[in-house]
């Protein structure tokens, strides 16, 4: 499967340059030849095997190639502009950070069945999405109300990535796995889960499949 659209770009793509080649122009044909095998790589979009246990969060984001991973996992409280969008007033979040490298897949999932209560795009800048970037660079956040807490998304762009995709608006309910959106030639998707009734079940270094893999199991806060 792939991202809407894709295969008519790629097919006007191929009709041009079998025209290129017929012609002679050999190696304009080539490259465009190329970049319709790095279209097809990078907006492929394969169907995934959600886990339906109750109480799981999956992974939002794929960190399967080269240096993509999950790169950060770290307690955070509500004291900046995104975790308090999620977080109660003093409640402590996880927050589990992944980088996707360019051969990853780029389209983002939902990571627990519940209600889209807040989206908010931030501008920013365009860094390398390595470190810090969370409070710099531009970003999209995606905030869900399930039955055990809020659970925040955070779409990253990138020194690459120029554009993030929402397909989800306020109000939509969701299901865990579910296509949350896509963040086009990059970069980094931050989840933000709280601290109280989560239970880790990964630790920094593994490579998330997004839809498939479980981060968390969370619990009702009176268990």
């Amino acid at each position: 499967m792939f991202v809407k659209g894709t295969l008519r770009i790629t097919a006007v793509l191929l009709i041009l340059a079998i025209l290129l080649l017929l012609f002679g122009y050999i190696l304009i044909g080539s490259i465009i030849f190329l970049i319709i095998a790095f279209i097809l790589q990078f907006f492929r979009d394969p169907s995934r095997k959600t886990p339906d246990d109750e109480g799981v969060v999956v992974a939002p984001a794929d960190g399967r190639f080269l240096n993509g991973k999950i790169d950060i996992i770290e307690i955070v409280k509500s004291d900046d502009h995104l975790t308090e969008q999620v977080l109660e007033k003093h409640e402590k979040g996880i927050l589990i950070s992944t980088y996707m490298s360019g051969l990853d897949v780029h389209v983002n999932r939902v990571p627990i069945t519940g209600k889209i209560i807040k989206t908010q795009y931030y501008p920013g800048k365009f860094k390398l999405a390595q470190g810090d970037v969370h409070k710099e660079n531009e970003k999209n956040l995606i905030v869900i109300e399930s039955k055990y807490g809020k659970v925040g998304v955070v779409q990253i762009a990138g020194f690459v990535a120029r554009r993030i995709v929402q397909y989800v608006q306020i109000g939509d309910i969701v299901h865990t796995g579910d296509r949350l959106g896509m963040i086009r030639f990059g970069s980094r998707v931050d989840l933000i889960i709280p601290y109280k009734t989560s239970k880790l079940m990964i630790h920094e270094g593994e490579r998330p499949k997004a839809g498939e893999t479980i981060i968390a199991k969370m619990m009702d806060e009176d268990f």
